[in-house]
């Protein structure tokens, strides 16, 4: 312990219980790992039997097979030690006894032991050489972090030891301060002599100091008033009377007693810096197989480049976060490791535990003290009160040139007071949390790794050729990794210690445990547990938020529908997910929408499935679906003005639907929430709520419609077609097979699409729909016309006229007309046809039905492009494109551009006519209708008119 850099091990207890070997903190692992060996190292030497080990681990409730859990567990222990064995070159620390476990420690390796040896040293020399006592009480003290075995607060297996080591350093203070006195020293012990007679009111000893200290420092009043105060304490709450000491101290005060002032050698020279030549450096070892973050390792490399040489005006902060697992630690380390050559005073890291499995954070004053140690500071000069120390630290740092690294932070509030104040110094700082509101900090958020970086890592860790030889299959663990660092390093050094191992066996397993998060775990690290840790330091309400969410079928999530799930405020919803993004456990792709990374998705499932009671998880997702189905039902009415809505009922308690205003914000909503409404409909599905699939998928099927959606239409209408059969409801079962019907032609199955819209029609007429069976009848119609047997079309729509007719219904009489127009034209009939689309047209408008005018007009369009009046067909199909757009119907557009690029190439207007069939194809192929854009491709290129390829 004298010399910390001659590469020893070193057990350290007088703080966090740490074990480092060449300088560097060992991994020990969790948190029965560290308390098992706590335990042994307290016990020193001695044989520890299982039942205590079994007590300190848990209690009262040990497991029935205590033994073979515990050997378990001591066997980590000695995987843990093994580095220390290797340095030490020993076979085995741990011994096995009959009756427990023992640790082979020498004493000198143990911070106690020093601590111990080093007073006892003090104090044979208290007497003779009170200059060389202090100095070693000094180095004996300086040797505490913090508490003795701070981890471990409150493990009584562990109590007794701790009292002892407080009980000595206790003492070690007052011989310290014994021996301080004896060389003259009064008003600079004042203030630690105050501070510790108020913590321990029952050392006599101390008041007595405090007296002497006071006189010295020509505080005679002062000195008399400790005294009585002392009488008091001792009195009130000891029932104990001052000793012979303290009295004759007392009256050695009162009469001026020139022996209170008597010294036996000077003051001890009190070190505040390193020496001369020696750096300190408690960086950890850098990452030898650190890939990618260029442009995040520039900007911190940048951010003081030449900092000690500049002279700069300012401290320059810089906080990094990301998620669980990011590589947070590892890209401070690395950048911290470039930059040591221009912080020529120290290179300091602190393990702040924010996020620490078995030990809470380290407090502001525990770091404080950790780290003006590590600048030199003695103890004795360490102040207790919080704002002392921060001053002291900021005083220490003026004019050095230091680099501080503060690992693992919880929150601004643990790093506010370890903050620098003057030029010089670099910190860099790592939290899982956004310390937005740490000022004056330049924030740096972390992502998954690019697939090339995340290559590259999973690559250089494996260390073989395997990656080489299958170049796919690293592409998909790294994608099943979610190219988070973490996961890929457990990954890669899963595969690196099986050699028998292809990297396609290790993609199988990812992709065969359907939860790659559960196969992410190698010894003490796992992705799962990164999470975990996460999710433990989140308040009450974000940890339910946080859970279920994970029950959330869709790809993301906006404030409102998860306002629904969680059954809280719209604006409580808000300050909760915005709360999460900060933690990054959430994600925010775009403004106002949420998602989760997938491993995350994995662990909030599996935390909903754990934790929140099956009632309350169906409870959340019947709310979640509920208010994708109000929502998309009041959005839906607002898209169709031409079918009678459907009856939905009242939402359930704690869903509040989003407020949709107009058509516009309605196609909005559903373009922002189209996989969450599929995804609700899927989960609706297999939760049995029958009613609600058929109902969603009537409310996303005019949205489908305009979007062109065909294939996502087919799947929820064969979805609702099943509902509406378990629930034997003919009327549903015939609108969803008139719906599919529509769908099917255009999507290139015309005799699947017949055969819906013959069964549609059969179960209109068996129940007495005549509203039904006029529509399946328009179906019917179009369908021919798409088939090219414009005979039966014009049956079909004649008979659709006439029923809408009968149900005086004249916006749909209208449509008829125009549809019956388009007929009689392609059957070679123009007057008829003009003058039946040009009454559609005008009644369409007299209505107001916009959708009415866009159908007649492209109805005349076609009309006039049958004819021979190409200009004319231009003009009708230019005001329809102005309506669908006005609509917001790309599926109509394309069709119309479709029907412009016809006119424009008959007037032998090729670029133009290359323009409005590229935007056709364009719209098509958006919509996955690749059918229809091959078919405008093939027709243009026949007429000599090639597209670029895009």
């Amino acid at each position: 312990m004298d010399d910390p850099d001659d590469g020893r091990p070193e057990f350290r207890v007088l703080g966090p219980f740490e074990v480092r070997v060449h300088d560097r903190p060992l991994e020990l692992g969790g948190a029965r790992i560290r308390t098992l060996l706590a335990l042994l190292v307290a016990n020193g030497g001695r044989v520890t039997g299982v039942g205590a080990l079994a007590e300190a681990l848990w209690g009262l409730d040990a497991p029935p097979d205590t033994h073979r859990t515990v050997r378990t567990y001591m066997s980590r222990v000695r995987r843990s030690l093994a580095p220390v064995a290797t340095a030490l070159g020993a076979p085995d620390l741990v011994v096995t006894h009959a009756a427990g476990y023992a640790l082979r420690l020498k004493p000198a390796l143990l911070d106690a032991r020093e601590f111990e040896r080093l007073v006892a040293a003090g104090r044979d020399v208290l007497a003779a050489d009170p200059v060389a006592a202090s100095e070693r009480l000094s180095r004996a003290l300086a040797l505490w972090r913090g508490d003795a075995y701070e981890d471990f607060a409150g493990n009584p297996a562990l109590s007794a030891e701790t009292k002892r080591l407080h009980g000595l350093r206790l003492g070690a203070v007052e011989d310290r301060v014994d021996a301080e006195l004896a060389t003259g020293a009064g008003e600079a012990l004042v203030g630690e002599l105050t501070a510790l007679s108020e913590r321990h009111p029952g050392h006599e000893r101390l008041w007595g100091q405090l007296m002497t200290a006071l006189y010295r420092a020509g505080r005679q009043a002062a000195a008399l008033d400790a005294f009585a105060r002392a009488r008091t304490v001792l009195v009130e709450k000891f029932g104990l009377d001052p000793s012979p000491r303290l009295t004759e101290i007392h009256r050695q005060v009162l009469g001026n007693d020139a022996r209170l002032l008597a010294a036996t050698g000077p003051a001890p020279a009190r070190r505040t810096a390193p020496a001369a030549g020696q750096v300190r450096n408690d960086l950890p070892g850098d990452i030898a197989d650190f890939a990618g973050r260029e442009a995040e390792l520039a900007r911190l490399l940048a951010a003081r480049s030449g900092v000690a040489h500049t002279a700069p005006t300012a401290v320059v902060i810089e906080a990094i976060d990301g998620m669980a697992g990011i590589g947070k630690t590892t890209l401070a380390i690395h950048a911290a490791h470039r930059l040591t050559g221009q912080y020529r005073d120290a290179q300091l890291f602190v393990d702040l535990h924010g996020h620490a499995s078995g030990r809470p954070p380290v407090t502001p004053p525990a770091a404080l003290d950790t780290l003006l140690r590590a600048l030199g500071v003695p103890a004795d000069r360490i102040p207790h009160d919080t704002d002392a120390r921060s001053a002291l630290w900021r005083a220490e740092l003026a004019g050095r040139s230091v680099l501080v690294v503060l690992d693992n932070a919880a929150d601004a509030a643990q790093v506010r007071p370890l903050l620098p104040g003057s030029a010089g110094t670099l910190l860099l700082i790592t939290s899982r949390r956004r310390l937005v509101d740490l000022e004056p900090t330049h924030l740096l958020s972390l992502d998954v790794l690019p697939e090339a970086d995340a290559i590259a890592l999973f690559t250089g860790i494996v260390a073989d050729e395997r990656p080489g030889l299958e170049p796919g299959a690293v592409r998909e663990v790294v994608e099943l990794c979610g190219h988070l660092p973490l996961a890929i390093r457990i990954a890669a050094a899963r595969l690196r210690t099986r050699p028998v191992w292809t990297v396609g066996h290790l993609a199988d397993r990812l992709r065969q445990a359907r939860r790659p998060l559960a196969e992410l775990s190698a010894g003490d690290r796992s992705v799962a547990a990164a999470f975990a840790l996460s999710y433990r330091q989140l308040d009450p309400a974000r940890q339910r938020m946080f859970r279920l969410l994970g029950l959330n079928p869709g790809p993301d999530i906006d404030g409102p529908a998860a306002a629904a799930l969680a059954a809280v405020d719209p604006a409580e919803a808000e300050r909760l997910l915005e709360s999460l993004v900060d933690d990054h456990l959430l994600q925010q792709p775009v403004t106002g929408r949420f998602r989760f990374h997938d491993l995350v998705r994995q662990h909030a499932q599996a935390t909903a499935l754990a934790e929140e009671p099956e009632p309350a998880r169906r409870a959340a997702l019947h709310r979640l679906v509920a208010f994708h189905l109000h929502t998309g039902h009041r959005g839906s009415r607002l898209l169709d003005r031409q079918h009678p809505p459907i009856e939905v009922g009242e939402p359930p308690a704690g869903c509040v639907p989003a407020p949709l205003p107009d058509d516009a914000a309605a196609m909005a909503w559903f373009d922002a929430n189209h996989e969450g409404v599929l995804a609700a409909r899927q989960a609706a599905e297999d939760a049995g709520w029958d009613t609600c699939v058929w109902q969603l998928a009537w409310t996303l099927d005019n949205f489908h419609y305009r979007r062109g959606y065909l294939q996502a239409n087919i799947t929820s209408w064969l979805a609702g077609l099943a509902a509406a059969e378990r629930l034997a409801d003919l009327a549903v079962q015939a609108r969803a097979h008139r719906r599919l019907g529509l769908v099917y032609g255009p999507f290139g199955e015309p005799a699947e699409a017949l055969a819906h819209l013959n069964r549609s029609l059969a179960l209109t007429e068996e129940i007495g729909d005549t509203l039904g069976q006029a529509g399946v009848h328009f179906v019917l119609a179009l369908h021919w016309a798409h088939e090219k047997d414009d005979e039966r079309a014009l049956g079909h729509a004649t008979s659709a006229l006439e029923l809408y007719r009968a149900l005086k219904d004249p916006k749909w009489e209208a449509r008829a007309l125009s549809l019956i127009g388009a007929c009689h034209s392609r059957l070679g009939r123009p007057e008829e046809a003009l003058a039946l689309a040009e009454t559609g047209l005008a009644r369409s408008h007299e209505r107001k039905d916009v959708y009415g005018e866009a159908d007649a007009l492209d109805s005349l369009a076609a009309i006039a492009h049958e004819t021979g009046r190409h200009g004319e067909a231009l003009g009708r199909s230019s005001q329809a494109l102005t309506l669908w757009r006005q609509l917001d119907n790309t599926y109509r557009q394309a069709g119309t551009l479709t029907a412009m690029g016809d006119a424009h190439a008959a007037l032998d207007h090729p670029d133009r006519a290359r323009e409005a069939w590229q935007q056709a194809i364009d719209l098509y192929r958006a919509h996955n209708l690749h059918p229809a854009a091959d078919e405008i491709e093939k027709r243009s290129a026949e007429l000599g008119i090639v597209h670029p390829a895009r």
